[in-house]
């Protein structure tokens, strides 16, 4: 009995010691990625990182993190992040945070994100690369800005990235944005049919993404995403009131990050998507007659009353929409 005693001593110790060495380990990581952040010009700010989850868990907790590359305009920041892991394998990674508010660029139109009850739960491949498997990101709450003011509520959105087994560099990303309200200026535009009844979702999307190389440690370390090479349109589904808009198709990248391919469009109630566009003063009134007699003539070779089926043409640094020359293609700018 006193051999059993001492035996459970010893093994409750060496745990205890593998514990602690390993939540040090996980500071130190974290404490290396600031560094690293910083040095490549980032503004990082940290108050404090505490250990905790003894004896089953890797838990370190991180208050009030602020992160920022004012240079790409990308910014997060959080009063308290809480990241823990089961001891027996650090690389499922699970991050919380009650509160938190991102800036992200989105071309002429930067948006600001503020959510509430934020969870990233993170799959990594053992290895010495640590190659990403899984990604689940989710909000209770999600709360959209433009430069003017709110521009959507969601509650329950949820990001899902994962893995193909055919190729470690192809993703399947799946955006699920749970129960969409829009704010004022998205009501202005879209018109009072904009707010989906029950909670309803109004936008979905699914694609897959194949990347130069795998999402692994090193591009975590360099903080971009590896270049972008091809994106396979699953479907991209968009509703509000009785207009709808979906969109499939294939691009291709060039190292310049110009498109190739096409994207197959359906918009079912065009007239009212022309509304919406006059009064969001994308199409001009004097151009409204012109435009509307040209989308009759494409809707009847739809066949579908009130629908159009078109398609987006990418080729040679051009786009056409339904051979009609639309100008320049716009580039894919990697974040």
């Amino acid at each position: 009995m006193r051999k059993l005693v001492w035996l459970l001593i010893v093994l409750a110790a060496l745990w205890g010691a593998w514990w602690a060495a390993a939540t040090t380990q996980m500071q130190s990581t974290l404490t290396g990625l600031r560094d690293t952040r910083r040095a490549s010009g980032w503004e990082v700010t940290l108050k404090d990182i505490s250990k905790a989850g003894f004896p089953l868990t890797l838990e370190n907790r991180l208050s009030d993190l602020s992160v920022a590359a004012p240079a790409r305009g990308l910014a997060f920041e959080a009063p308290q992040l809480d990241l823990s892991a089961p001891v027996w394998w650090p690389g499922d990674l699970s991050a919380r945070a009650s509160a938190a508010n991102a800036a992200l660029p989105a071309g002429a139109l930067p948006l600001t994100l503020n959510m509430s009850d934020l969870r990233a739960d993170v799959e990594l491949h053992p290895g010495s690369t640590l190659q990403l498997e899984a990604l689940k990101v989710r909000s209770a709450y999600l709360e959209v800005n433009g430069p003017d003011g709110p521009l959507l509520e969601a509650e329950e959105p949820q990001m899902r990235v994962t893995q193909s087994s055919a190729a470690a560099r192809d993703y399947d990303i799946a955006l699920l944005p749970g129960g969409i309200t829009p704010g004022p200026l998205l009501r202005k535009v879209l018109g009072e049919g904009a707010g989906q009844p029950g909670g309803q979702p109004i936008l979905s999307a699914r694609m897959a993404v194949t990347f130069a190389r795998p999402l692994d440690r090193h591009s975590a370390m360099a903080g971009r995403l590896p270049q972008i090479d091809a994106l396979t349109v699953e479907n991209v589904d968009a509703a509000w009131g009785d207009v709808a808009l979906a969109a499939e198709g294939a691009l291709t990248f060039n190292a310049q990050g110009t498109p190739d391919g096409v994207l197959s469009l359906r918009v079912t109630n065009w007239s009212k998507l022309l509304d919406a566009g006059e009064r969001a003063g994308f199409l001009p009134p004097s151009m409204r007659g012109q435009v509307n007699t040209m989308l009759r003539l494409l809707e009847a070779r739809s066949g579908t009353p009130g629908g159009l089926d078109l398609d987006l043409l990418f080729a040679d640094g051009q786009m056409t929409l339904a051979g009609i020359p639309l100008g320049p293609a716009p580039r894919l700018i990697q974040p």
